[in-house]
């Protein structure tokens, strides 16, 4: 499960999931303002090292790493 909080006031929000050699794997939208989740469905992944990245209105907010064992 990856938490977030985006402001209120935003047009577009996505997180990007990457694989380990930085090719674009999944886009998920988010539509939920404020704070919300998603869920991360770890048997579609094969194991090794994962990044998500959360993106608002073409701005990257923050980055984070996964494993998949």
């Amino acid at each position: 499960t990856i938490q977030f909080n985006i402001e209120v006031e935003f047009s577009r929000a996505q997180i990007l999931f990457y694989d380990a050699n930085g090719k674009l794997i999944q886009t998920s939208d988010i539509k939920t303002k404020g704070t919300g989740q998603i869920n991360v469905f770890a048997d579609d992944l094969t194991s090794g090292i994962y990044s998500y990245v959360l993106v608002v209105d073409g701005k990257i907010i923050d980055t984070k790493k996964m494993v998949r064992k």
